[in-house]
């Protein structure tokens, strides 16, 4: 049957009802379609980390109703519930594995005990999966366990508490700034946040200043993406005119679409007509996880850069490692050889203001740039990639000037 499935493709419902009944399909297309609207940082990271987990399981496992209970958990996450990883009945075991996983589970949730969701949110969510699929393999008898290795290669990173000067570090690198109804014009409170925000960049050294528009849901979604997009411009203007360098400033807008505060349709809320700005340094984190997650094929490129991924970022035209990006490829040598990953792949990317062939150069000489410098100091980066053009915003956004660093286990 498996086989079978695998020829015929995703889009073959029919081929699938002797798996998995309609819901469990339908769950299923429900979360790769979706995406968190709501929730802390952690509950949003575990809507991603389950969208992937099931992505994987119907891509290269080819097990929808395994897929569909993952879809399930990552819809809840969605919208902001603290789904708890799985218990060990849920699964029938084999009974060699049950000291090691329920050891593995008690550990986990004293970790979430501890405020480890909230420190280290990506890390957090990445191990909850992980220990979610590592029960799955240990039930299907799998001789290999990726998922468990992928477990205890985050669980240092939940170990370590934060210590009260970097939780003050990484407050300081968000700022918010908001608008009074239908209007993009920065008030007086808004101009001072602003002022400690460029004082804050130019004090970091923040390699990226992300700012990004939002609104409240009065009015229609078009008008609010117009909206969210001006409250962004008008913040990147006046952040510039502070002495912030536009080449640094990452610009995106998403209207009504991601609420700090959830309301129903045509509701105004003061909390969410804001720009959001996120000072980019050795912590900053975006989008979903980049690197091995799950042993399988596919790879994300561009993620939460904790302990499986890291990244470093160039400016325009530029394959020179500026002196943030050596001090930040310290911190990957020094993480690869806490970790041990099997491999360490090095990509490199440009935004897609150049020629393709231009581009392709440039992306090739970051990654071989930052794959020399992390050999330089005693680390290692076999596999060297470039993938030139891809961005994650404008065709000019900083963020896309960059070199990741994956960890594979």
């Amino acid at each position: 049957m498996k086989r079978i499935i695998r020829w015929v493709g995703l889009g073959a419902t029919a081929a699938l009802a002797a798996c998995a009944t309609p819901a469990d399909v339908s769950d299923v297309h429900a979360i790769l379609g979706s995406r968190a609207t709501s929730g802390t940082p952690f509950t949003q990271a575990l809507f991603q980390e389950y969208q992937a987990y099931t992505r994987q399981q119907i891509q290269t496992e080819v097990e929808w109703v395994d897929a569909s209970e993952t879809a399930r958990k990552g819809l809840r996450a969605g919208k902001g519930e603290a789904v708890p990883p799985d218990e060990l009945n849920r699964r029938p075991l084999p009974a060699p594995a049950v000291p090691a996983l329920t050891a593995a589970r008690e550990r986990l949730m004293g970790y979430f005990a501890g405020g480890a969701a909230e420190r280290v949110p990506a890390a957090a969510a990445k191990a909850q999966v992980a220990f979610d699929c590592w029960l799955e393999q240990e039930a299907q008898s799998n001789v290999n366990k990726p998922c468990k290795a992928t477990f205890l290669a985050h669980e240092p990173i939940l170990k370590k508490v934060a210590p009260v000067s970097a939780v003050a570090a990484e407050a300081g690198r968000r700022f918010v700034v908001t608008f009074a109804l239908g209007s993009a014009q920065l008030s007086a409170q808004a101009q001072q946040t602003l002022k400690e925000a460029a004082a804050a960049q130019a004090q970091l050294h923040a390699a990226i200043v992300s700012v990004t528009g939002f609104t409240d849901t009065l009015g229609s979604a078009d008008a609010n993406r117009r909206l969210a997009r001006q409250r962004a411009d008008a913040v990147a203007a006046e952040l510039t005119k502070l002495g912030v360098n536009p080449a640094a400033i990452a610009e995106d807008a998403f209207g009504e679409s991601r609420l700090a505060v959830a309301t129903g349709d045509n509701t105004a809320e003061a909390r969410n007509r804001r720009v959001e700005i996120t000072l980019a340094g050795p912590t900053w984190s975006h989008g979903g996880y980049g690197g091995h997650a799950y042993g399988g094929r596919g790879q994300g490129w561009g993620g939460y850069y904790g302990g499986g991924g890291f990244a470093v970022f160039f400016n325009t035209g530029s394959s020179q490692l500026t002196p943030e990006a050596i001090e930040r490829l310290k911190q990957v040598v020094a993480a690869q050889k806490n970790m041990k990953p099997k491999t360490v792949s090095v990509i490199g990317f440009t935004d897609r203001t150049g020629s393709a062939a231009t581009n392709a150069r440039l992306a090739r000489e970051r990654a071989q740039a930052v794959a020399a410098e992390i050999n330089r100091q005693g680390g290692s980066a076999a596999a060297v990639d470039a993938r030139p053009g891809e961005t994650w915003g404008m065709a000019s956004d900083g963020r896309a000037r960059r070199v990741e660093i994956l960890f594979g286990y």
